[in-house]
């Protein structure tokens, strides 16, 4: 079910959870024969939703049984995690200084790295945020089709932080209403230019600061970025030559 994901819970959570729910007398073999999980693997699964006030137990012939507590707790777990994830936070940024400090001062002259599926995606597309300008060339509008819920939260953010995008885009994406959408959405700091009709396909670059990343919009998703300041400047311009020749 996807609520036990929503809620934060692991598969072999969720699938625990139910059970208890929808059996009789749940016992720890009931459980195991409904989940198909291993027996030693239910009762540490069980022990974590007792630990997270989720569940308890009675002995009824010498033998446990669990029960729920009631589900009204579980909206009571979600705000705890929320109230978790809060403070947590506020602990990275006092420490952010000292990490990026760390960060910045291990990094390569030149460094690579690759990105798979829908969350390495995401994490790119944090990584284009701490950059003031981002400039992408032959972009398609594969980020609303795979990572949609994502997406307009991100755009959001990137208006917000001033961001400026600077979007070479294939006469296809501008046929499919690429543009026009960003226009109807009154999408601020934003600018392109359109390649040629022969131009285009699922693959991009994005060039921002120092870096340069290459997506592709076609299941497995995939990326990968090159961080070197004078690879960065090379596609940089090409970039600008490549504006500059378009109207």
């Amino acid at each position: 079910m996807d609520l036990w994901k929503k809620i934060g819970f692991s598969e072999g959570e969720g699938k625990v959870y139910e059970a208890i729910l929808r059996t009789q007398q749940p016992t720890l073999q009931k459980i195991h024969e409904a989940t198909g999980i291993e027996r030693r693997n239910v009762y540490d699964i069980i022990n974590k939703l007792i630990s997270k006030g989720l569940a308890t137990y009675t002995t009824e012939n010498k033998k446990k049984v669990y029960h729920l507590t009631h589900p009204n707790k579980l909206v009571t777990y979600m705000d705890e995690q929320k109230n978790e994830i809060e403070e947590a936070k506020k602990e990275v940024e006092k420490e952010l200084p000292s990490l990026l400090r760390a960060y910045e001062s291990n990094r390569e002259d030149l460094s690579v790295r690759i990105y798979r599926g829908e969350e390495g995606m995401k994490a790119l597309y944090e990584d284009f945020l701490t950059s003031q300008d981002n400039y992408f060339i032959g972009a398609n509008f594969g980020i609303k089709k795979y990572l949609g819920n994502f997406w307009g939260k991100w755009n959001l953010r990137r208006q917000e932080n001033k961001v400026f995008w600077h979007d070479i885009v294939p006469q296809k994406t501008l046929d499919e209403g690429l543009p026009n959408y960003y226009r109807k959405e009154k999408l601020k700091h934003y600018e392109f230019k359109v390649l040629p009709p022969e131009f285009g396909s699922q693959h991009f670059i994005a060039i921002f600061g120092n870096k340069v990343a290459n997506l592709i919009w076609e299941p497995p998703l995939f990326a990968f970025t090159i961080e070197n300041s004078i690879v960065a400047k090379n596609y940089m311009n090409y970039f600008k030559f490549l504006w500059g020749t378009l109207d």
